[in-house]
């Protein structure tokens, strides 16, 4: 009789003995956790194109392995990509021209607005100028500009720089990207950190009330956390990049100090960035 009840036994417990096929009920509640967890940790990922481990552990209030593990299971299966520190969204990449191709492109309003920007970089600044053709034209004129350093990650925008010696110039390092001829991820974002920046001088792919976005993931991200790091953030954009969104978010509205635009730029779009608190300025 005893021996039966043993039996029995182990066939009602089932998730530790071989009788039993059920998991035990912790087993499933900690699958199904981890099955929700991973499917809020993909679309914080989604949301913000690019998301890094400690974020990720402090909004779903897990421990960075776990978030790890998380995302190389995710990886796994195709929904994300692994970079150094955190994730990104599959396949987010607008399209987006060569820099080439770019330069040529409304080149007047471009020098318009380049020209209403340094009219706000004073003497003894230290400003930070990221790659793109719009803050490309900026450089000239910043020649003259007393006691002024210039920390940039372009090597097209240093060379420029190099010609104008009383200009301090700072090249944070990373990643060569060939095509912007850009320099990216941590240990461009490594360099930033021995410096104090005034401002933040940036174009965009794209702005609307929400703010800045960029159209390469890796560009973005190291962009906005360049942005991250600065006192204040001047945005170059003309009329054209109004009402487009590209797949990354690099700055909400809220951490734009200044917008700089051409006469070309939607009222409409203007007057919810003047509510947001941001400083707009048309030439």
């Amino acid at each position: 009789m005893c021996g039966r009840r043993t039996t029995a036994g182990r066939g009602i417990r089932g998730c530790r003995g071989r009788v039993g096929r059920r998991p035990c009920r912790g087993k499933w509640d900690r699958a199904m956790l981890g099955a929700e967890r991973r499917k809020r940790l993909l679309h914080v990922v989604r949301a913000e194109g690019v998301a890094h481990v400690g974020t990720l552990a402090e909004r779903l209030d897990v421990s960075p392995s776990t978030i790890r593990r998380d995302l190389s299971a995710l990886q796994a299966q195709g929904l994300l990509n692994r970079t150094h520190g955190g994730a990104m969204a599959e396949a987010v990449q607008a399209d987006e021209p060569d820099r080439p191709q770019r330069s040529g492109v409304a080149s007047w309003e471009k020098s318009k607005l380049a020209s209403a920007a340094v009219e706000h970089v004073a003497p003894g600044a230290t400003i930070l100028v990221t790659g793109g053709t719009t803050t490309a034209a900026m450089v000239p004129l910043l020649d003259g500009i007393e006691r002024l350093t210039v920390v940039t990650n372009s090597l097209h925008l240093a060379g420029e720089l190099a010609q104008f010696e009383e200009i301090s110039t700072v090249v944070l390092g990373g990643y060569l990207r060939h095509r912007e001829m850009s320099l990216l991820g941590h240990l461009t974002r490594q360099a930033l950190e021995e410096l104090q920046v005034d401002e933040a001088f940036v174009g965009a792919y794209g702005i609307t009330d929400a703010g800045i976005s960029g159209a390469h993931v890796d560009e973005a991200e190291t962009d906005r956390w360049l942005l991250s790091r600065v006192r204040r953030i001047t945005a170059l954009v003309d009329g054209s990049k109004f009402g487009r969104s590209g797949p990354v978010r690099v700055a909400p509205a809220g951490q734009l100090y200044r917008v700089i635009t051409d006469a070309s730029a939607p009222e409409d779009e203007l007057r919810a960035l003047r509510a947001a608190g941001v400083d707009v300025v048309q030439v």
